[in-house]
């Protein structure tokens, strides 16, 4: 067995002669993965909270009686603007809490449209879930837990350079899984005359996330 390492209060890495370790990888991921979701709860209250106080200057700057209504519009307003300024900011993003093994893709013969289309579903935003964790698929550090792209294309990691084939295909995300292109402008202008859309080369803009189809209850 490996050497066992244990961290002081300051962080120095020490060997130690415990039989176990004070806390395993899996522990401390999980760990990592509950203050993501609690930050970002934090954030979201916080959002809310400043907005909701410069609405009421607004609005009381406007007129001398305070308004409720009033004061709901303009901080809805107001959140819309701060989550514009700060969009750039890491934040938490999870997929959702299905199954992914256990739902439906929609019948879509990708491999004959692949020359069409260019596979620029790949190119979207994916979140993954705690699932998509475990099953060790990589994620942008600045974004959790949104499914890396290469930054020089903006193809997800797994999507294979010259055919676009899915490098993780057994265990890829439930949004994949039950992405539905068809309808989709950003891949088609019109699916069924096999006219892809207009090919976009701003791989640094973000694009909106894929949606998910939840399969029926």
């Amino acid at each position: 067995m490996g050497s066992r390492f244990r961290y002081d209060a300051g962080m120095t890495e020490r060997k130690t002669d415990r039989a176990e370790p004070l806390a395993t990888v899996a522990e401390l991921e999980e760990g990592l993965r509950q203050v993501h979701r609690m930050e970002m709860q934090t954030k979201i209250g916080l959002e809310r909270l400043e907005a909701l106080v410069l609405a009421a200057v607004k609005v009381l700057h406007r007129a001398e009686v305070l308004h409720e209504k009033a004061v709901g519009v303009e901080a809805e307003a107001q959140l819309t603007k701060i989550r514009e300024e700060r969009r750039t900011e890491t934040l938490i993003n999870l997929g959702p809490d299905v199954d992914k093994y256990a739902v439906t893709s929609p019948q879509i013969d990708c491999a004959s449209l692949m020359h069409l289309c260019k596979a620029r579903c790949c190119r979207l935003q994916v979140a993954l879930d705690f699932k998509d964790l475990d099953d060790g698929l990589r994620w942008e550090y600045t974004r959790p837990y949104e499914l890396r792209r290469r930054p020089e294309d903006g193809y997800c990691v797994y999507s294979e350079k010259t055919t676009h084939r899915c490098g993780c295909y057994d265990k890829r995300p439930s949004i994949c899984r039950t992405y539905d292109c068809r309808q989709d402008k950003r891949v088609w202008d019109d699916f069924d005359a096999k006219q892809p859309a207009e090919w976009r080369d701003d791989v640094g803009v973000a694009p909106p996330l894929v949606q998910i189809r939840l399969p029926p209850k």
